[in-house]
């Protein structure tokens, strides 16, 4: 697949910047979305940057990172933020609150980490969501402002929690072939182990969907 990284707002400190809190936002959006984009790579995926570093306002951040995503041919968006606002947990949202495979898969795997479910909800309203031309999906790790989120963030690792967003997004490949032409998980081990494993699990996928 052809996927879009996007570490969320601006750098800290500048206009655009993340939410303050027990955890700074803007740095860790970097510290998870720029190992997300290393390992994707890693499993044979073309990976675009759509981080946005410096704009003149929160708007300005927005429409430069959908202008980077739009003139790619992404097969999928990925926007990464941590939250705020006295909530608990982690979250997707998707244009319409579709339950895209993808963020289905990305909840699961944080909630595994121990964080709590809040599901995949509606982000229609979100800008990068509503005028990126690709699918595109906005993760919510947990609450910068939430003391309980930000010790089990920092116990994890941001390179872990990339680790689980990467294999969620892998892993939908595999779904699609388990759904669509029925293969047991015996031959799918196989190909995950195989030397170009990763990329015969595209194409299937991709030739299947």
């Amino acid at each position: 697949m052809k996927i879009g990284v996007n570490c969320g707002h601006t750098v800290s400190g500048t206009t655009g910047s993340g939410a303050l809190g027990y955890l700074n936002e803007s740095n860790e959006t970097r510290n998870i979305g720029y190992k997300v984009m290393e390992m994707l790579r890693g499993s044979g995926h073309t990976v675009v940057d759509c981080t946005n570093d410096k704009a003149v306002s929160v708007n300005d951040n927005l429409q430069k990172i959908v202008k980077i995503a739009n003139a790619q041919k992404l097969d999928l968006l990925i926007s990464i933020h941590l939250n705020a606002g006295g909530g608990r947990g982690c979250e997707c949202y998707t244009y319409g609150g579709k339950k895209l495979d993808e963020a289905v898969n990305i909840c699961s795997q944080l909630e595994s980490l121990g964080f709590n479910p809040r599901g995949v909800k509606d982000g229609s309203q979100l800008y990068v969501l509503k005028k990126t031309t690709a699918k595109a999906i906005l993760i919510e790790v947990c609450f910068v402002d939430n003391e309980e989120d930000a010790k089990l963030y920092n116990k994890i690792g941001a390179s872990k929690i990339a680790e689980v967003i990467c294999n969620a997004i892998v892993d939908d490949d595999v779904t699609i072939i388990k759904n669509k032409i029925g293969l047991a998980d015996e031959t799918i081990k196989y190909l995950q182990n195989y030397k170009y494993g990763s990329e015969l699990i595209r194409k299937i996928a991709n030739a299947v969907k």
